[in-house]
C-alpha cells in the first residue's frame, strides 16, 4: 500500500478548501459535450439540436453552426468533440460514420470518412469520440468495431487497435478516447478505463477497486480524471489515484449529474442539465 507524505495530504487539502470556498461560476449553455481551447472559447456540441457553438470565456454566444442533415458542415447526432489547440476543432459525427473538422471560426475544414473502404482497417463506424495528440495524430472512437483508430498527419489510418485479439486490451464498448502523459492513450470502455501507448500497445488499466460506474473521463499532461457516478476521481502521470471527491462539493452542495467535462487553464468545466459550472481545478499539483 502506498502511504501519501505529509507534503502530499497538504495539498490535496489546500485544494479541497480552494474548492469550498470557491463559489462556482454558472453560464446557462445548454448541450452534450464540451471543450475549452487555450484562449478560454468554449465550444458546445448539443447532439439534441446537432449543433456547435462557439462561446466565449465569459460565456457569451458568438458562433453558431451545424444543423442536422449529411452534408458539410451538419451533423447526424454528433457525439465527440476537441478543440483545445485553439486552431482546429474535429467533431465525430456519428451517424454520419465520419469526422469533421473545421477552424476556429467553424468553418468547414474537411472531413475523415472510411466506412465505405475496402480495407476493413480503415473502416470506422459510428465514431463515438475524437482526440488529437500533441504531434498532431487523431485518435477515433470506432464504436461500430469496437477500437480505437490512430490517424496520421496525411489523413490516413495508420493503426487500429483494442478490437478482436486484443488479449487483456479488448475493448467492449469504447465511449470515449484522451491522450495523457507520455502520450497514454486512455479509453472509457465501461466499467473500465484502459490505458495503451501511443502505438496501440496495452497497458494496463486504472486501478481495480476504484471505478464502478464511470461515465466521463479527461485527460493531460497532468494525469487522467474520471467522473464516476456522483464522483470524480483523479489519477496523476503514473494512473495513481490522487485524489476523489463529490461533485456536490464542487458545487458547493448543488447535485448536477456532469454531461460532459473538461479541466484547462486552472478551472474545471462541468457541463450538465442545469447549465455550465466553472470552479477551480481541484487536483493537487503534485505527489511526492
Amino acid at each position: 500500500m502506498r502511504y501519501l507524505s505529509y507534503q502530499a495530504l497538504r495539498m490535496i487539502c489546500l485544494a479541497l478548501a480552494a474548492v469550498v470556498m470557491s463559489p462556482a461560476q454558472t453560464v446557462f449553455i445548454q448541450g452534450t459535450n464540451l471543450d475549452v481551447d487555450i484562449y478560454g472559447n468554449i465550444y458546445v456540441l448539443d447532439a439534441a439540436t446537432s449543433t456547435l457553438k462557439m462561446y466565449d470565456s465569459k460565456g457569451a454566444l458568438r458562433i453558431e453552426g451545424g444543423g442536422p442533415g449529411w452534408e458539410n458542415g451538419r451533423f447526424d447526432q454528433p457525439s465527440g468533440l476537441w478543440a483545445r489547440n485553439g486552431i482546429d476543432v474535429y467533431v465525430a459525427d456519428y451517424a454520419n460514420h465520419r469526422i469533421q473538422r473545421f477552424d476556429r471560426a467553424l468553418n468547414f475544414v474537411s472531413v475523415l470518412s472510411t466506412r465505405e473502404s475496402e480495407n476493413a482497417n480503415e473502416r470506422f463506424g459510428y465514431p463515438g469520440d475524437v482526440t488529437l495528440s500533441r504531434l498532431g495524430e487523431m485518435y477515433v472512437c470506432d464504436t461500430e468495431n469496437g477500437r480505437i483508430l490512430k490517424v496520421g498527419s496525411r489523413n490516413t489510418v495508420e493503426l487500429t487497435f483494442g478490437g478482436f485479439g486484443g488479449g487483456a486490451g479488448r475493448l467492449h464498448s469504447p465511449q470515449q478516447v484522451e491522450i495523457g502523459v507520455n502520450d497514454q492513450v486512455y479509453v472509457l470502455d465501461p466499467p473500465r478505463v484502459l490505458v495503451y501507448d501511443s502505438f496501440g500497445n496495452y497497458l494496463s488499466a486504472l486501478p481495480d477497486g476504484i471505478l464502478r460506474r464511470p461515465s466521463n473521463l479527461f485527460a493531460d499532461e497532468r494525469g487522467c480524471v474520471v467522473v464516476d457516478g456522483d464522483t470524480m476521481v483523479c489519477f496523476d502521470g503514473s494512473n495513481r489515484l490522487t485524489l476523489s471527491l463529490l461533485v456536490s462539493q464542487l458545487l458547493r452542495g448543488q447535485h448536477v449529474t456532469a454531461r460532459s467535462f473538461v479541466l484547462a487553464s486552472g478551472q474545471l468545466y462541468i457541463l450538465s442539465d442545469e447549465g455550465l459550472f466553472i470552479v477551480p481545478d481541484p487536483r493537487p499539483a503534485r505527489l511526492d
